[in-house]
């Protein structure tokens, strides 16, 4: 039995609940902050996706799922989610909210200086921004990365509990 199906339907299930977290944070108006709680239900909502993935697949395949196969499903599904994730925060930045990098630069330059007040006699907020600013696409590599990374650990961890054989 192929895995492509069940990569597709819960990637795009887990993408789109993705989606919908990052619009409730934006509504809420906390899509600036990089919190645990925002960091657990990120996880919390890709581990949900994998694990139902590989249980559905599971479920289809008559009780059997070779770790291999859940390793497929939950990097497939990670990847999945990623790209929507990544367009997702393309038209966040570029469209929905055209100075979001502008207002993360301030927000990371004030956090510096809360928690180094050194920094500010180093480098003035307009420096650290004219410095930081040629580096704000590495965010689309970067959730492409993490997201698999997380994906592939999660898959590890749930390949080893869900798998069967014959």
């Amino acid at each position: 039995m192929k895995t492509s199906k069940f990569i597709y339907q819960y990637g795009l299930l887990t993408g789109l609940v993705n989606v919908i977290y990052g619009v409730m944070q934006f509504m809420l108006g906390t899509h600036y902050e990089n919190d645990v709680v925002s960091q657990v239900v990120g996880a919390a909502i890709l581990i949900g996706g994998i694990v139902l993935g590989q249980l559905a697949f599971r479920k289809e395949n008559n009780g059997i799922v070779s770790f291999k196969q859940c390793l497929r499903i939950g990097v497939g599904i990670g990847l999945v989610t990623a790209i929507i994730s990544v367009i997702y925060y393309f038209v966040l930045t570029n469209i929905v909210e055209p100075d979001f990098y502008m207002k993360a630069l301030e927000i990371g330059y004030a956090t510096a200086v809360e928690d180094n007040p050194e920094f500010a006699s180093q480098m003035t907020q307009q420096q650290f921004i004219e410095a930081s600013q040629p580096f704000s696409w590495i965010a689309y590599p970067a959730i492409i990365m993490v997201s698999l990374f997380f994906s592939l650990m999660f898959s590890l961890c749930t390949g080893i509990l869900i798998k069967r054989s014959e």
